[in-house]
C-alpha cells in the first residue's frame, strides 16, 4: 500500500465533499493515521471522551472513556463527510492502540470497539433511512482486567459474509475472531440485524446493508448495555502499520501568545492570529483569575481547530442571575500541535473581560402560595395559561437567535415552523409548574394510543433537569455547568421531562401527559399536562401546554434518589437544565433544536447532562428591581440619546415589556444604513443601553430605528459634531 504524507491527508480532508449517496466515497483515511498520543489529532473535529492522567502513570496522557447506559463515545468526523478506509481495510492495516478496561465491565454484554458508517442525515425512523451501520470489536473477559493490554486489531474482511466464512474457516487472527458486523438501530424502536447474524438475521432483513468502508464516519467506545460497568481508557491509537513510529506526536507545540480579549454586545470576544505552527487551540474560562487550567473552577470553552476560517472565539454568556451581576470573566488560550498534544503555558496568553453589556438569564422562581393555587386551578380546570406567573418573569426563548440542533438530522426553516417561550415556577411544596407557547406551522402530535415514552418522535417538549447544584457535583462549575457524561442516579440525580399531546391537536381531541424519564419512566403520581392551540387572528400557529411535576414524586429510591427541598427566599440553587423542541410536520419526528448553546451541546444531550446549560432556581427573596415594576413599561419605549449632540459617542437606551428580538439600526438623513447596533439578538424584559462610536462618521443629523418583533417601528434623531 503506498505511503502518503501528513501534507497530503490533511489536504485530503479538506477536498469539497460531494451531496451524500449511498455509493458516494468520502476522501481516503490515509496511512497510518494516528488518532491519539498525548493529545487528539487536530484532524479530527469532534472528540467525546476525556484527556486524563494514565491510572498508572501519571507522567502519561490517555483518553478516558465514562461508563453510561448504551453510551457511545468517540472521535468522530464532520457529520457530511465520512472517511474512506477501503485501503486501509485491503492493505491490512491494524487498529492498534493501548486498552486499559476496569474490571467492573465483567459480565457485562456489548462492551465494545465500535466504527460507525456515515447515513445520508435523513432523520426517518420508518425503515426508508440510510441507518448507520455498525462494525465492532467485542472486548473479551481476559481484557476486562484493569490491566494495561497493547492491542493489533487487524482489520476484518469487507463483508458480513466474508466475515463468517473466515470465522469458520479458522483463517482469521486470534483478535479478529472478535469483529462483528452488528447491524443498526432505528429511531423508529426496531434494531436491524444487532445481534450480529446479517441478511439472515429475524432482525428486520430486508432493511440489512454492508458495513460502508468507504464511508467511516466514528470510531469509539460503546456500552450496548444499560447493566452497569466502568470506564474504559485508550492509548496510542492509529490505524496503520504494526510497527509504526509514534514519536512524532509526542512533542508539544510552542507556548501560545498574542491573544486579545474584548467586551461587545455579542459577548466576551477573544481573538489571535493562526501561526501555521499550530494544529490548534483551547479555549479556557473562569469566574476567578487563574495561572493553569488545571485550577479549581477552570472549564473548557471550546476548542478551535487549525482548519477554521476564523481565529476568535465569541463567548456567548448570560449571567445566570441578578445577583450576580456585574460579571468579570478570566480567559486563557492553549496551543495545540498538530497532534493535539497541548502545550499548557498561559503565561502569555491570559486575559480578563469585564462586560457590563451580558444579558440577564431566564431563571426559575420561587411561586408565592397565591400564585401556585392559581397555577394547580388553571391546570385543574384545563385552562392553559400563565397568569399564575408574575408578569415581571422572563421566560426561557427558544429559537433562531438562542438554539443549537438536538437529536435530528435537521432544524427548522424557521422560527415559524419552530421556536418556543418557556416559563418556569416552583412552589414551596416542590412542586414545578412549566408553561410552555410552541409556534409550530404544523402540528403533527402522537397517536392517542401511543404511551408518553414514545411522545418524542412526535411535537412534544422536553426538559433535562439535574435535581443538585452544579457547585456540588465533583467537577461542576458555576461557568463551567455540571461534569455528568452520563445520566446519574443518587444523590446528584439527573432526569428528562417531556410534555406532550396525544390526537389530533385539537384542544377537545388531544389528551396530554408530564412524564418522567431516567428514573420512574412513568407520569408521576400528583403530575399533569394541559394542552390548547395557539392562534392568531383565527389561524392556529402553534400550540401550548401547562404541566406541573412534583419534584417529590420524580425520584428512583432504589438507586438512592435523593429528594431537595426548594430553595426558599434569599437562597438560589444552580442547576443543570435544558430545553428541547421536537418537531414531525406531517410524520415523525424531523427536527429537534434544544435551548443549550454550549460549545459542547450536541444530539447527545438527552443523557449528558455536562451538555445542558446552568440555570437559577432563586428564592422569592432574591427578587431584583425588575419585579417591582418601575423598570420594566407597559409598552416599548426608546429613548433620546445621551449625549447629544455628541462627539464621537452616545448612549441610546431603550425598555422592552418582555423579551423580544431586536434590530436597532442608524440611517444617515437620506436613508441609508451606516450602522446596526443589534442585529435581531433576543433581549430580555428591562432597560437596555447601547453605545454607538461614530468615530468614522462626518458631522450631521442621524437617526436610530428600534424595530421589536410586531411592534410599530420607533426613532429618533441624534446630532454628531465634530
Amino acid at each position: 500500500m503506498t505511503r502518503i504524507s501528513f501534507t497530503l491527508l490533511t489536504f485530503a480532508l479538506l477536498l469539497p465533499i460531494a451531496p451524500e449517496s449511498h455509493a458516494q466515497p468520502g476522501p481516503p483515511l490515509g496511512d497510518d493515521f494516528i488518532f491519539f498520543v498525548n493529545g487528539t489529532n487536530t484532524l479530527v473535529p469532534n472528540f467525546d471522551g476525556a484527556i486524563v492522567d494514565d491510572p498508572m502513570d501519571p507522567m502519561n496522557k490517555v483518553v478516558q472513556y465514562t461508563y453510561g447506559n448504551w453510551s457511545f463515545q468517540a472521535f468522530r468526523f464532520e457529520p457530511t463527510v465520512g472517511l474512506d478506509l477501503t485501503q486501509n481495510q485491503s492493505g491490512g492495516d491494524v487498529l492498534h492502540l493501548r486498552l486499559l478496561v476496569d474490571p467492573a465491565n465483567q459480565g457485562m454484554p456489548n462492551v465494545e470497539l465500535m466504527f460507525e458508517d456515515k447515513t445520508d442525515n435523513s432523520g426517518a425512523d420508518d425503515g426508508s433511512a440510510d441507518l448507520p451501520f455498525r462494525l465492532v470489536w467485542r472486548v473479551p473477559e481476559h481484557y476486562r482486567d484493569g490491566q494495561w493490554h497493547t492491542l493489533d486489531l487487524p482489520l476484518p474482511p469487507a463483508t458480513w459474509q466474508e466475515l463468517e466464512d473466515a470465522k469458520a474457516a479458522g483463517t482469521l487472527d486470534s483478535l479478529a475472531m472478535y469483529w462483528t458486523y452488528a447491524g443498526a438501530w432505528s429511531s423508529g424502536g426496531f434494531g436491524v440485524s444487532l445481534d450480529g447474524l446479517g441478511p439472515t438475521s429475524s432482525e428486520r432483513p430486508d432493511l440489512w446493508k454492508e458495513f460502508e468502508w468507504s464511508n467511516v464516519q466514528n470510531l469509539g467506545f460503546f456500552w450496548d448495555n444499560n447493566s452497569g460497568g466502568g470506564n474504559v481508557w485508550v492509548d496510542d491509537v492509529y490505524i496503520g502499520r504494526k510497527d509504526l513510529d509514534l514519536s512524532v506526536a509526542n512533542d508539544p507545540a510552542s507556548a501560545m501568545t498574542g491573544v486579545m480579549f474584548e467586551a461587545t454586545m455579542e459577548g466576551n470576544k477573544i481573538s489571535w492570529t493562526h501561526s501555521p505552527e499550530f494544529g490548534g487551540y483551547n479555549v479556557y474560562m473562569s469566574p476567578d483569575m487563574f495561572t493553569a487550567v488545571s485550577d479549581p473552577g477552570v472549564s473548557l470553552v471550546t476548542s478551535v481547530p487549525s482548519t477554521a476560517t476564523m481565529f476568535e472565539v465569541m463567548h456567548r454568556l448570560e449571567v445566570f442571575h441578578a445577583s450576580l451581576a456585574p460579571v468579570t470573566l478570566h480567559y486563557a488560550v492553549t496551543s495545540l500541535s498538530q497532534f493535539g498534544v497541548e502545550n499548557l503555558d498561559i503565561s502569555m496568553s491570559s486575559g480578563s473581560v469585564a462586560n457590563p453589556d451580558l444579558p440577564i438569564q431566564a431563571f426559575i422562581t420561587e411561586l408565592t402560595d397565591d400564585e401556585g393555587n392559581q397555577l394547580f386551578d388553571d391546570l385543574a380546570a384545563g385552562n392553559v395559561s400563565r397568569e399564575g406567573f408574575p408578569d415581571w418573569l422572563q421566560p426561557f426563548v427558544v429559537d433562531s437567535t438562542h438554539s443549537k440542533l438536538g437529536d435530528a438530522a435537521a432544524g427548522p426553516d424557521n422560527d415559524t415552523d419552530l421556536s418556543a417561550k418557556v416559563w418556569a415556577g416552583y412552589t414551596t411544596a416542590n412542586e414545578l409548574f412549566i408553561y410552555a407557547e410552541v409556534t409550530d406551522d404544523a402540528i403533527t402530535l402522537a397517536p392517542t394510543e401511543t404511551p408518553p415514552s414514545n411522545a418524542w418522535q412526535h411535537d412534544s417538549i422536553e426538559f433535562g433537569w439535574g435535581n443538585y447544584d452544579v457547585r456540588d457535583v465533583e467537577g461542576g462549575t458555576l461557568y463551567g455547568g455540571s461534569s455528568h457524561q452520563d445520566m446519574e442516579r443518587g444523590a446528584f440525580a439527573d432526569y428528562q421531562f417531556r410534555i406532550s399531546g396525544h390526537g389530533d391537536g385539537t384542544k377537545a381531541g388531544t389528551i396530554p401527559y408530564a412524564f418522567v424519564g431516567w428514573s420512574i419512566d412513568a407520569v408521576p403520581q400528583g403530575g399533569g399536562a394541559a394542552y390548547d392551540v395557539m392562534e392568531d387572528g383565527g389561524a392556529t400557529v402553534g400550540w401550548k401546554v401547562l404541566a406541573l411535576f412534583p419534584l417529590n414524586a420524580i425520584q428512583n429510591a432504589d438507586q438512592g434518589d435523593q429528594v431537595l427541598a426548594p430553595p426558599t427566599g434569599m437562597d438560589i440553587r444552580y442547576i443543570p437544565f435544558n430545553i428541547a423542541i421536537n418537531d414531525g410536520d406531517g410524520a415523525n419526528r424531523d427536527t429537534q433544536i434544544q435551548w443549550s448553546v454550549k460549545g459542547n451541546a450536541n444530539s447527545q444531550w438527552w443523557n449528558t447532562p455536562a451538555q445542558w446549560m446552568t440555570v437559577a432556581m432563586a428564592g422569592r427573596g432574591t427578587a431584583t428591581a425588575t419585579e417591582a415594576g418601575p423598570e420594566v413599561p407597559a409598552t416599548i419605549v426608546l429613548e433620546q440619546n445621551y449625549p447629544n449632540p455628541f462627539n464621537p459617542a452616545t448612549s441610546i437606551q431603550f425598555a422592552l415589556p418582555d423579551a423580544q428580538h431586536v434590530f436597532l439600526r442608524v440611517f444617515d438623513v437620506l436613508g441609508r444604513p451606516v450602522a446596526t447596533l443589534v442585529d435581531g439578538k433576543t433581549m430580555s424584559a428591562g432597560t437596555h443601553t447601547i453605545r454607538f462610536d461614530a468615530s468614522g462618521l462626518a458631522s450631521g443629523v442621524y437617526v436610530y430605528r428600534l424595530e421589536v418583533d410586531n411592534a410599530p417601528v420607533q426613532s429618533r434623531q441624534m446630532l454628531l459634531v465634530k
